[in-house]
């Protein structure tokens, strides 16, 4: 993670402002998952901290493909600059060749005779300083292209690396999350009341809304610092951006454009009150952070938290659909955008005693641009 560390910081120095911007929050996102790694002493915590690691990984893997894409515009670019200009020359020079070898043929070319046509190519022969100016821009224009190259391969390997690295926290993140079923945090009696709840509302409420406020207010999380006062600049639960602010839609929430298959994160510690799939929304995951206060999650392919489990900040509750991307196919879209890669569309809302709140009090989001 050092060495990765030492690149996404580097990237943010010298990448196009976009992806310096994805390389910068990386970075931070990094050093925060390292700090958490090295302090939790136990399953649940590392399982949040993984989580963090994970996604830290999900954010270095789109600023090195938000690299890749604007250094294959940049070599594409200069490619096309330097053909241009090979080809140009290309025909000034076959000219001045034709002249020195066939001085009688331009002499009766040139209507003014064959003195004319000695001037004429006296003339062409001044253009050869400008010419060699020219070829020396090409020659730049070679070094700069053959730079890229050589950045594009290091960006890859470590592409190739942050996904490896990225496959195997969720690998033990999901052995964690099979453990921390098996040992709840929370009393049995109130697992299974809030297990039966959920249970009942997903027959019988009609939307999201009335599934939200049907839910009766909770109990605090053990230890949980309260959400409403405390919580402020937290990361979005999915490494994508916002496209639908709070307010631009009938809809009392905000949404997400993320990769296909990229993991929902807890923001803050919470009980899940309702887990599972709902109406049109698909994946339904509501997270509890502080009675009153409800966050509401849509639209996720797979569900991996119960109704009536306690959660840390940071800890997976699920995925996004799509199938999961291999390292070429990561790779393979870096050069194609971002679309290539499948895009899913994650809702979210907050409820503050049932009525439906701007989550940008509590988030910072990242928008279209940076």
């Amino acid at each position: 993670m050092k060495r990765l560390f030492a690149l996404v910081c580097a990237l943010a120095l010298t990448a196009a402002p976009a992806a310096a911007n994805d390389a910068a929050r990386a970075a931070k996102m990094l050093k925060e998952a390292k700090a958490a790694l090295a302090e939790a002493v136990s399953p649940k915590s590392r399982l949040a901290a993984l989580g963090l690691a994970a996604k830290a990984q999900e954010a270095v893997l789109k600023a090195l493909r938000g690299d890749l894409q604007a250094l294959a515009k940049r070599r594409d670019a200069l490619a096309e600059t330097r053909e241009a200009e090979e080809r140009r020359l290309s025909a000034i020079l076959a000219a001045l060749q034709r002249l020195e070898r066939s001085p009688r043929a331009a002499a009766l070319a040139h209507p003014g005779g064959a003195v004319a046509a000695a001037r004429a190519g006296s003339a062409l022969a001044a253009f050869v300083p400008a010419l060699e100016v020219e070829a020396a821009k090409i020659r730049v224009s070679l070094d700069e292209i053959a730079a890229l190259e050589a950045r594009r391969e290091v960006a890859t390997s470590e592409a190739r690396a942050s996904l490896a690295a990225l496959r195997e926290a969720r690998g033990e993140i999901a052995t964690l999350l099979d453990r921390d079923r098996r040992t709840r945090s929370l009393p049995e009696a109130l697992v299974a009341k809030i297990s039966a709840e959920a249970e009942g509302l997903s027959r019988s409420a009609a939307n999201l809304a009335a599934l939200s406020t049907a839910l009766p207010p909770g109990t605090t999380p053990p230890g949980g610092a309260p959400f409403s006062k405390n919580a402020r600049g937290l990361q979005p639960p999915v490494e994508g951006r916002l496209v639908t602010a709070f307010g631009e839609t009938d809809a009392p929430g905000v949404r997400f454009s993320a990769p296909a298959y990229a993991e929902v994160y807890a923001p803050w510690p919470g009980v899940v009150r309702f887990a599972g799939p709902f109406g049109d929304h698909g994946g339904v995951v509501i997270l509890e952070p502080e009675p009153g206060m409800l966050m509401v999650f849509g639209g996720l392919g797979d569900i991996w938290a119960d109704p009536g489990a306690l959660v840390l900040q940071g800890q997976p509750l699920g995925a996004m659909g799509g199938p999961a991307p291999e390292a070429d196919e990561f790779l393979i879209a870096s050069g194609e955008g971002s679309a290539a890669l499948g895009r899913e569309t994650l809702y979210m809302e907050i409820r503050e005693n049932g009525a439906p709140v701007d989550p940008a009090t509590w988030f910072a989001f990242v928008t279209e641009g940076g």
